[in-house]
C-alpha cells in the first residue's frame, strides 16, 4: 500500500467511538499515515485526548486548516446510520476533491456515483475510491478455499463491534513477528482502510457474499510462502440483524480455526436489545454451524475490556477462560500470544471438509 498523508473526516463526532469507528481503526494501526482529523466540537485537542490514540497528531476545525499539514487524502472516518453522508459533509468532500486529494470513502452510499462530486473529481485531476464498492464477476461460493494450503483463522463475534477486525490483525502481524509468513484478509471498509485491499461484504449480493469470501481467501494463499491466513469477520450468528453476512462468511472462507470475539462490558445485543449469550453458548453455536460443512473449531477467545481497569479486565479474562476451557487475552491490552500459541498448537493442520456420519 503507498504511504499517505491522510485527513480523517470526524466532523461532530470523533469522541463517539461506535460513529467514528473507521477513524479509530486507522489511528490504531497506521497513525504514521495521519496527518491531522477534523471535528470542529473537538478542534484544538491533540488526537490522543480525545480517542486514546495518534498521539501528536493535532484535531482541527475544518478542511481548510488540515490543508496546512499538506494531505493528499481524505479519508471519511465516520459511518452513519442508513450509511449515507450527511449533508454538511457533501461540501467538505467537494472542497477536499477541488483540492485534489483522493477522497476514500467507507459509507455505503457510493460517492462516485454522484454526478456533481464526479465532475469535481475530475476537473480537479481528483479521484473517489468507494471503499465498500463491490468487485465485478464475483462467483457463488463453491468449495475452493479448501485447495488453498495456508491454514485459514476467522474471527468470529459475540456481536458486531466485538473486536474482530483488530484481533485478526493484531494476530497476522504477531505471527509475522515471529517468522511466520501471515496475510489479513478485510471484509470491511476499515480492514480496507487499514490494509489496502479486501472485499467489503456487508455490501455484496447475498447469494455472492460467500464467493467474496472465497476469492479473499484464495488471492491470499497465491503469495509465496504465506502460512497463515487471518480473515476478517463481520457481524454475528447470534445478532439476527446481520446473522446473513457472518454465516456466508464462514462458509465462503472454510476456516481451519476459528477465534471468538466479544466485548465483556456488552449485555445485550445491539439494536434488538436481547440478552447476550452465555460464551459457551457462542462456542457451541459456531462449532455447529460449521460441522456439516467443515468441522472447525472455536480454540481461543479474543475480549475487548476497554472501560475496565487492569484488574477487571483481568477478571474477565480468567473467568472467560473458566467457562469455555480455551486460551483468552484482550489483543490489544495484553498482547497476542495466548492466541497465537492456540494457533501453533494444531501445528497449521488443515481440516479436512466433512466426510459424512461416522467419519
Amino acid at each position: 500500500m503507498k504511504k499517505t498523508r491522510t485527513v480523517l473526516l470526524c466532523e461532530g463526532a470523533f469522541d463517539d467511538f461506535g460513529t467514528s469507528k473507521t477513524a479509530y481503526g486507522v489511528l490504531r494501526f497506521t497513525p504514521e499515515s495521519v496527518v491531522a482529523v477534523i471535528d470542529s466540537r473537538q478542534a484544538g485537542k491533540d488526537c490522543a485526548e480525545v480517542s486514546g490514540l495518534g498521539r501528536g497528531i493535532p484535531v482541527v476545525a475544518s478542511l481548510d486548516e488540515a490543508l496546512c499539514y499538506k494531505p493528499d487524502r481524505l479519508l471519511i472516518g465516520i459511518a452513519t446510520v442508513g450509511g449515507v453522508l450527511p449533508r454538511p459533509l457533501r461540501s467538505v468532500v467537494a472542497r477536499a476533491l477541488e483540492a485534489g486529494l483522493e477522497v476514500h470513502n467507507g459509507l455505503h452510499e457510493m460517492l462516485a456515483d454522484d454526478p456533481l462530486l464526479a465532475e469535481a473529481a475530475r476537473r480537479n485531476g481528483a479521484k473517489i475510491v468507494d471503499l465498500r464498492r463491490e468487485p465485478e464477476n464475483l462467483d457463488c461460493g463453491t468449495c475452493l478455499a479448501q485447495q488453498v494450503p495456508a491454514f485459514v483463522v476467522l474471527t468470529v463475534g459475540t456481536d458486531c463491534n466485538a473486536g474482530k477486525m483488530t484481533t485478526a490483525i493484531e494476530v497476522a502481524r504477531g505471527a509475522q513477528k515471529q517468522g511466520i509468513k501471515a496475510r489479513f484478509c478485510a471484509t470491511g471498509q476499515t480492514g480496507i482502510a487499514i490494509e489496502g485491499w479486501g472485499i467489503a461484504v456487508d455490501h455484496v449480493l447475498s447469494d455472492f457474499t460467500a464467493g467474496a469470501a472465497e476469492r479473499l481467501v484464495v488471492e491470499a494463499g497465491r503469495e509465496d510462502g504465506v502460512k497463515l491466513i487471518l480473515v476478517e469477520g463481520q457481524g454475528a450468528l447470534a445478532q439476527p440483524v446481520y446473522s446473513g453476512v457472518t454465516l456466508s462468511l464462514m462458509h465462503g472462507c472454510l476456516p481451519d480455526a476459528m477465534i471468538l470475539s466479544h466485548r465483556v462490558t456488552q449485555h445485550e445485543l445491539e439494536i434488538v436489545r436481547l440478552p447476550m449469550p452465555p460464551l459457551p453458548d457462542h462456542v457451541r453455536l459456531y462449532e455447529e454451524a460449521m460441522r456439516l460443512v467443515k468441522p472447525a473449531r472455536v480454540i481461543a477467545l479474543s475480549l475487548n475490556t476497554r472501560g475496565l481497569d487492569e484488574d477487571s479486565a483481568r477478571e474477565e479474562i480468567r473467568k472467560a477462560g473458566q467457562s469455555t476451557g480455551l486460551p483468552v487475552t484482550d489483543p490489544a491490552r495484553f498482547g497476542v500470544q495466548p492466541l497465537l500459541d492456540a494457533i501453533r498448537a494444531t501445528g497449521l493442520k488443515k481440516i479436512p471438509l466433512y466426510a459424512g456420519p461416522g467419519n
